[in-house]
């Protein structure tokens, strides 16, 4: 971390940062099997330390003694948590919660990374750069097609920087709002009371951030209909229940398009809902939305390069409920998260690379389940260092991370590839470059 532009430049070298990552694993483990059994429901598939699992169970006398003992020094270092102190063993208990709580339930995410594009220097438009469903898909040069799915490979770096950013910016989560305004006042409100952000600042950063949205697919209707809508606009129409409605017409033998009336009013149905909504159909890439499962809810990811700033702001922010932003992302299903990076120019490629760390942890099984069920930022470190715990990386000079890695035609169950297993090379591991 110590080489990240991104947490330097908010001045925080002089802190020491613990680390929690892979070597906090094998350090005080203190951890007893009987604890985590007794919470109901506990996520088996995470890789948890190596060590004890081959140790006999069973009490002893000196149990209690050891229990008191491990109190104490917990209690001398201030920690809430002391028997949950590992990434992994935190994901675990964080993961083995009761999923009664529907506004915490894991829903499938479609990711989408956007953008600042620029004309004549001045900040125009959002533009869609890639997108996720379970793998990676890039606009081609040209912006007129996507590329064909493929696995995604990280710079280790990116993710470090990724741990950063969540350290050291904003995090916000379960906000209540009913519109973009209302995210972004609330986003640009807690940057100032932290000092991420300047006063003088404020009103350019939310002019950029209420920027129209143009997405891959309305270039090729581009010259019929005007597709691309003022991200302003986007909040005043907005409800979750547009969702459900699509579905059911998908599912249904009046789905086709052309069975569609370009515009479909929705009812207000869903939890997120707070006033009526249209979505123009025309708009839409109806055999990709096919691909969306029902219930889905979406992952904006917002990065660029601005003139106005000195240093990076950063924001992630979970929303409860998911909340419907008709044209912010490329398919009408609500948004859940908000990933937010602007800062000066020429780092471009680094916040793209940081964009798609964040975008692909999305889409990895555990990570995913974290964002939903994380309580406080600890949660969400916690979830990147048991990612980083299971990450392989390759020498530069033995790939060349240019070459595009097609998906598997059967992915490895995260459950199956996190179970506790021998400190050796793993094939199922991810692949960093």
């Amino acid at each position: 971390l110590q080489g990240s532009e991104v947490g330097r430049q908010w001045g925080n070298d002089e802190e020491a940062v613990l680390d929690q990552g892979k070597t906090s694993t094998t350090l005080h483990t203190n951890f007893e099997k009987e604890e985590l059994e007794s919470h109901r429901a506990v996520y088996v598939g995470v890789h948890v330390p190596l060590g004890r699992q081959s140790r006999r169970r069973h009490r002893h006398r000196g149990h209690r003694h050891h229990r008191r003992r491990r109190d104490r020094d917990d209690h001398e270092d201030g920690r809430e948590s002391p028997s949950y102190d590992t990434p992994s063993q935190r994901v675990q208990f964080l993961l083995g919660t009761e999923d009664d709580d529907e506004e915490h339930i894991p829903h499938d995410l479609f990711t989408e990374l956007d953008e600042l594009a620029f004309r004549d220097g001045e900040v125009q438009v959002w533009k869609e750069t890639a997108r996720w469903l379970k793998f990676e898909e890039d606009v081609e040069d040209g912006g007129e097609r996507w590329s064909k799915p493929y696995v995604a490979t990280l710079s280790l770096h990116s993710l470090f920087e990724l741990r950063s950013c969540i350290m050291n910016g904003t995090v916000l989560l379960d906000m209540r709002a009913g519109c973009i305004d209302e995210i972004a006042d609330m986003v640009i409100d807690s940057m100032l009371a932290t000092g991420q952000l300047e006063a003088e600042q404020q009103d350019k950063v939310r002019e950029a951030l209420l920027k129209r949205h143009h997405h891959q697919n309305e270039k090729k209707l581009s010259n019929r209909i005007p597709l691309v809508r003022s991200f302003a606009d986007i909040g005043k129409k907005h409800s979750d229940s547009t969702l459900l409605e699509r579905n059911g017409l998908l599912a249904s033998p009046q789905s086709a398009p052309g069975n569609l009336d370009n515009k479909i009013s929705e009812s207000r149905i869903g939890a997120g809902s707070r006033e009526n909504s249209t979505v123009d159909f025309s708009k839409v890439d109806m055999n990709f939305m096919k691909k969306i499962p029902p219930g889905a809810e979406a992952s904006n990811v917002l990065v660029g390069e601005v003139d106005f700033l000195e240093r990076p702001i950063i924001a992630f922010v979970r929303l409860a409920p998911a909340v419907l932003l008709t044209g912010l992302t490329e398919v009408p299903v609500p948004t859940r998260f908000l990933f937010l990076l602007l800062g000066p120019f020429g780092k471009g490629l680094q916040y793209h690379e940081i964009g798609r760390s964040i975008a692909t942890l999305m889409t990895d099984e555990v990570f995913h389940d974290v964002a939903y069920k994380a309580k406080d930022r600890n949660d969400l470190l916690s979830g990147i260092d048991e990612f980083l715990d299971q990450v392989t990386v390759l020498p530069p000079g033995e790939w060349d991370p240019s070459i595009r890695i097609e998906p598997p035609k059967n992915v490895p169950s995260q459950v199956r590839t996190r179970l506790p297993r021998p400190r050796r090379a793993s094939s199922t591991q991810k692949l960093v470059l």
